[in-house]
């Protein structure tokens, strides 16, 4: 009798489709305009395209494009990096904040030399688990390469997906997140971004991976990583509540081995790792200074900082009708926006998050919300769930097991 859940899906691709127009579009997104300047290795790139094209139709082997996609993604970013000026103050006034902490003082207090305009009280906006993610691209004496490293950490995760459910769709997604104009040049601003895609993907890959393999370390680690989402920037935080709403929805239990001792729920476990974390790495900076900590936190949605504009309902209700939604509804601003995001939070779970997909979904709806409610709202934010809507249509099949796997995973008879 075929396992109902593990069983492999009727009616999906097997061919190199995926992988075909994941070349495609790598191509066309990076061929635009014949007179606009580019890095010597995108001329390079875009004329080994063609043998790849053609490789990848002969053998019929979508593992050739997924590698030169990879490839393309990390390379142009590297060559982009190199040339690019900084389009934002965000990593510099995270190199100074990780400064300042190494050097014993209070990076919630410190008065920024780097961030504009100079002097601005409560500039490092972040909770902890920022400065802990870029700690190592500051001792390596480089911190925007840190983008380069989260974006590889994506890509990696896309070409591993079409490897573990056997389908090339995963390497169409890898040529959009390889190449797309928008996220190479996030990548290479000075923005924090690309990194917070890259944390919010990689708990949530892992803990798809825990799940397929009803592996108790690989929970532990989504777990954590877990942690480091609520801890790295404040709009990460949509995500989790459906990630542990899918882990309820699982027979999952850790440790019920002995007789008589049921154990934990997967559930429990992740939602205790990861709130644990955020506690851990948040604390000793709360204790230090809770009035600076919080407001340091909460500087960005006041109007003195981030007044209204970007891709959101006011500036849209401001330009459409000329609609002054400071002047109107005030702080109330921030009570609409957080509650736009609670709801659609709220939504979700009622109806219910069984499937990893409905988590992803929800996650990314939730997060929709509090963006499009926000006062300011950066282009540049779409690259933190760009990882994680490419990631949703596979998902599903992520948590599922190979036929061959399941197999040996049965006790003889």
């Amino acid at each position: 009798m075929e396992d109902p859940v593990n069983a492999p899906r009727r009616g999906a691709a097997s061919g190199i489709e995926g992988a075909v127009v994941g070349l495609a579009f790598a191509f066309f997104a990076l061929a635009g305009s014949q007179g606009l300047p580019r890095p010597l290795v995108v001329y390079v790139l875009l004329l080994l395209w063609p043998l790849v094209l053609l490789s990848v139709t002969l053998t019929r082997r979508g593992s050739i494009a997924a590698g030169y996609l990879l490839a393309l993604g990390i390379l142009i970013r590297l060559a982009y990096l190199a040339e690019r000026g900084v389009g934002s103050d965000v990593l510099s006034v995270t190199w100074e904040a990780v400064a300042v902490t190494l050097k014993g003082g209070n990076p919630y207090v410190h008065a920024y030399a780097s961030v504009l305009p100079p002097g601005r009280p409560y500039a490092f906006s972040y909770p902890p688990g920022n400065l802990l993610y870029y700690l190592p691209g500051f001792l390596l004496g480089d911190i925007r390469a840190t983008e380069i490293f989260s974006a590889a950490l994506v890509l990696a995760g896309l070409a591993w997906a079409a490897r573990l459910i056997k389908s090339d769709w995963p390497v169409a997604a890898l040529g959009v997140y390889a190449a797309a104009s928008p996220l190479v040049a996030l990548a290479t601003d000075n923005s924090n971004d690309t990194s917070a895609g890259a944390v919010i993907f990689a708990a949530a890959f892992v803990l798809l991976l825990a799940r397929r393999r009803s592996s108790r370390w690989l929970l532990v680690l989504a777990g954590l990583l877990a942690g480091e989402v609520l801890s790295f920037k404040l709009y990460t935080w949509p995500f989790w509540p459906p990630l542990v709403a899918y882990l309820t929805s699982q027979p999952w239990r850790l440790g019920g081995g002995r007789p008589g001792r049921r154990g934990i729920p997967a559930w429990l476990a992740f939602a205790g790792l990861s709130i644990g974390f955020a506690v851990l790495v948040s604390l000793p900076f709360f204790l230090r200074s809770p009035q600076a900590f919080v407001a340091s936190l909460l500087t960005g949605p006041t109007a003195s900082i981030h007044p209204i504009t970007g891709w959101n309902v006011w500036n849209v209700l401001g330009v459409w009708r000329g609609w002054d939604a400071d002047r109107i509804l005030g702080r109330s601003l921030l009570l609409i926006d957080v509650g736009m995001m609670v709801l659609v939070t709220v939504i979700g779970l009622v109806l219910g998050v069984r499937r990893p997909s409905q988590a992803l979904l929800w996650g990314t709806a939730a997060w929709f919300a509090l963006i499009f409610f926000a006062r300011w709202t950066s282009y540049a934010y779409f690259a933190a769930v760009a990882p994680v809507v490419l990631l949703i249509p596979f998902a599903d099949r992520l948590v599922q097991l190979s036929p061959a796997t399941f197999q040996k995973m049965q006790p003889e008879a």
